[in-house]
């Protein structure tokens, strides 16, 4: 009975160092730091990470997007971007906040989308905007295909000096509480320009 009793501490004790390891493993970041120093940030190390030099020149958008390593339809991502000032896309900040805050109609409810109230924030000792939405997304919309996925996106608009940054996470709405922690990391290191 001992011996039962003893194999079955071993074992309870074996597993949780190997789910321990796993969780620790999972959770490994590195620092990155975008060109001109716009910004840094820590990444998770298992997630890939994806960049494009020329378009980021040609856009005057700079970002790194991070793929996470499962994904079911549509990827797990998380992408930080700097806004420089004479960007191709937006007027400012509150240009980028009004067109994503809402629906190219002007809504904020629709029958496929849901755009939750801005809400004013502070991130990493920075004031901003915090913007939440769900999305029906169509995953071929070059083709006769009606697949589509529920997406669940949470957005952090940061101004600065010159420019702004945006700290942007979507995930299929099944495996967005799964990976959020992973975000608020990325979001809690962000450090960019004044």
């Amino acid at each position: 009975m001992k011996n039962l009793v003893l194999t079955l501490t071993m074992l309870s004790v074996l597993a949780a160092a190997a789910c321990a390891g796993a969780q620790a493993k999972g959770d490994r970041f590195k620092l990155y730091a975008m060109d001109n120093n716009y910004f840094s940030c820590s990444v998770p190390s298992a997630w890939t990470l994806e960049r494009n030099k020329e378009q980021d020149e040609e856009y005057r958008i700079y970002e790194v997007q991070l793929l996470a390593p499962q994904a079911a339809k549509a990827p797990t991502s998380i992408t930080v971007s700097y806004y420089a000032k004479d960007n191709e896309d937006f007027n400012g900040h509150e240009d980028f906040v009004k067109r994503n805050s809402r629906n190219v109609a002007g809504e904020t409810k629709s029958p496929r989308e849901n755009y939750q109230p801005v809400k004013k924030t502070t991130l990493a000792g920075r004031a901003g905007f915090e913007l939440a939405r769900e999305r029906l997304v169509f995953l071929h919309p070059n083709s006769k295909s009606d697949e589509s996925v529920q997406l669940k996106e949470k957005l952090y608009v940061l101004p600065a000096r010159a420019g702004f940054y945006v700290l942007h996470f979507s995930a299929e709405k099944a495996a967005f509480t799964a990976n959020s922690a992973v975000f608020e990391r990325v979001a809690r290191s962000f450090k960019g320009q004044p």
